[in-house]
């Protein structure tokens, strides 16, 4: 039978979606079943032993339509076709067992009798359905996955399937199509690509889960969004290699946190330490910090949550808090953010793009950094100190196929998508600056005649090599001021405050004198190099994050 099917036929397996959508709850692919003669034959010969009348009429004249399409030679009977030995090994190991009939088919059978199991889906499980325990075996109908990503929720969601379905765009993929796993954190995206049917694997589990499946052999990419430990490193080094390397780690995207309150809310900013003790508990009046004799109210992401990871991360084990079983949970962070709008004593956390109509709050690290307030500028160039960086990790051996995804991501095609995701590219934006009090006098004439980067250039302590972001930044800047002829580069370097100050200054011209070289290496040349030391700092000197924060080279343009 030809795959080609004529409009009669397509409008017929329309109807029969719809018609398993509304009276069973039952999710089928229309456009699959079309382009899949292996899947269409597998759903109807599943759908046909449920024996429910409108259900038959539809697939009697599906029938019809099939016999007059087929050649003489060729006769198309729904028993003889829909019930193939091969597709029937198929629907022994399916994906899900049909949701919408479960109740009435255990009831229409004798009991010692299989209940059928279908290749499609129930986006709505009831609590009665169940879900096949057993990993479905790898068959004709569900093809070897291309490659397989596990891991962070937070890139797992929305920019993985994103980028997954542009990449295979690029390659000429046809017939993309999720499908939905055993869990509501597994995918499949299915597609065809020279008339071979491929699939890629998506579960987002969690962080952690990308460097135990890629331990295991589950996973060809792991998805984290935080850096991978160094015991991970070492546990993952014989078999993959290491994941710490430029060439298996690729920033993929930024993220940042925006603490929300109220729009009556008198509060303008506030430390992380003063953040911990009130998710903790430990403060729970706004009295305690100036303002109304009245109860805080806490909102936080629920448990599985990557934003709550982050915020757990960044705030409350930082200064050594727990989150209060007062706080109220919630999954979404659209409903988190509406309670706070209505709540003038709420307080909550939640993604960038999830503002709406609160406050957010300015952000210090520590008394002797200056608060900043959560920005896609500010996330972009890690000043803000909610912020995060969100990673893909390769092995050393992996496909061709896996590395062009990886490089794919962090293409400037890959972060338009980011931005389209609602989390913050590594493309570079140009941010006016204005004169700071205390600033050295050079620097605020640079800010009154110049512009600032959304880039940072980082460090190691005590080192001059920069971190893998900052290698690939390098490329991202040549091609900005290729782009941008006649702007002149200013580097300037600061510093942490470790040590003593002329030393720290002398640290801070050594860093900025190294991307100098690396830009003139490329055909840039630099206008001017500043140093200023333990100057104007981000973050707080009193942590290893704030220091890392703090010791960074900014570029500007003039």
């Amino acid at each position: 039978m030809t795959n080609d099917l004529q409009d009669p036929t397509k409008a017929l397996l329309q109807q029969l979606a719809q018609l398993c959508k509304t009276q069973f709850d039952i999710t089928i692919s229309a456009s699959k079943m079309q382009a899949d003669v292996a899947y269409r034959n597998l759903v109807l010969q599943e759908l046909s032993q449920l024996q429910q009348p409108d259900l038959d009429a539809v697939l009697q004249q599906l029938q019809q339509e099939f016999q007059r399409m087929a050649p003489a030679a060729e006769p198309v009977s729904r028993h003889a076709n829909w019930r193939q030995p091969v597709l029937a090994g198929v629907a022994a190991l399916a994906i899900l067992t049909i949701m919408g009939g479960v109740w009435w088919f255990n009831s229409a059978q004798p009991s010692a009798a299989p209940m059928p199991q279908a290749a499609v889906q129930n986006t709505a499980m009831p609590a009665t359905a169940t879900v096949v325990a057993d990993e479905p075996k790898q068959t004709e109908a569900e093809p070897e996955p291309l490659f397989r990503l596990h891991g962070s929720n937070t890139v797992g969601e929305k920019l993985a399937p994103a980028l997954l379905q542009a990449f295979l765009q690029q390659q000429d993929a046809q017939a993309l199509d999720w499908q939905q796993g055993q869990a509501a954190v597994e995918r499949r995206l299915d597609f065809t690509l020279a008339n071979r049917p491929g699939a890629v694997q998506l579960h987002a589990h969690g962080s952690s889960t990308a460097f135990k499946d890629l331990a295991v052999g589950k996973a060809d990419i792991g998805m984290a969004s935080r850096r991978i430990t160094p015991a991970e490193v070492e546990k993952l080094k014989p078999q993959h290699g290491d994941l710490s390397k430029i060439g298996n780690e690729h920033i993929v995207a930024l993220d940042g946190l925006a603490v929300i309150v109220n729009q009556n809310n008198t509060l303008k900013a506030i430390s992380t330490e003063m953040l911990a003790k009130i998710f903790s508990g430990e403060v729970s009046r706004w009295s305690q910090l100036g303002g109304a004799e009245q109860p805080i109210t806490l909102y936080a992401r629920d448990d599985q949550s990557g934003t709550f990871d982050t915020f757990k991360a960044l705030v409350l084990a930082k200064h050594g808090k727990t989150l209060s079983p007062q706080a109220q949970r919630f999954e979404s962070s659209s409903a988190l953010s509406a309670r706070v709008s209505e709540d003038e004593n709420g307080i909550g956390f939640i993604g960038l793009n999830y503002i709406s109509f609160n406050k957010a709050l300015a952000i210090s690290a520590g008394a002797d950094s200056t608060p900043i307030y959560p920005t896609r500028f500010t996330i972009s160039t890690e000043d803000y100190a909610l912020s995060r960086r969100l990673y893909l990790y390769t092995p050393t051996a992996a496909s061709q196929t896996v590395k062009d995804f990886a490089r794919f991501a962090i293409s400037d095609e890959g972060q338009q998508l980011v931005d389209q995701a609602g989390l913050i590219s590594q493309n570079i934006r140009v941010e006016q600056v204005y004169p700071i009090n205390d600033a050295p006098a050079s620097y605020n004439q640079y800010a009154q005649k110049g512009q600032r980067l959304s880039l940072n250039f980082r460090f190691s302590y005590g080192d001059n090599e920069l971190d893998n972001k900052g290698k690939r930044d390098l490329q991202r800047l040549v091609h900005f001021m290729e782009s941008n002829a006649g702007r002149r580069l200013v580097l300037m370097g600061f510093s942490d405050a470790v040590g003593a100050v002329a030393k720290n200054a002398e640290l801070a011209l050594k860093r900025a004198k190294a991307v100098e070289r690396e830009l003139t290496a490329r055909g840039i040349p630099v206008m001017a190099v500043e140093s200023y030391g333990e100057m104007l700092p981000v973050a707080n000197n009193d942590t290893d994050s704030g220091r890392e924060r703090n010791r960074r080279v900014e570029v500007w343009v003039i």
